[in-house]
């Protein structure tokens, strides 16, 4: 029995380790894919417009 368990520990552990890797190789290209992409400014407010000139 005791055979048994560490046996199952170690493949949770192994499971765990395999969807961690593909876990950060996911977000890496995710975040890659951002940083690849322009940035639009922001929108301007529609109080800025009607804003009396100074």
């Amino acid at each position: 029995m005791l055979k048994g368990l560490i046996i199952c520990f170690a493949v949770l552990f192994a499971q765990l380790a395999v969807l961690s890797m593909i876990d950060a190789r996911f977000y890496n290209a995710q975040d890659a894919r951002q940083a690849a992409t322009t940035q639009q400014p922001p929108h301007k407010d529609e109080d800025d417009d009607n804003a009396l000139p100074s």
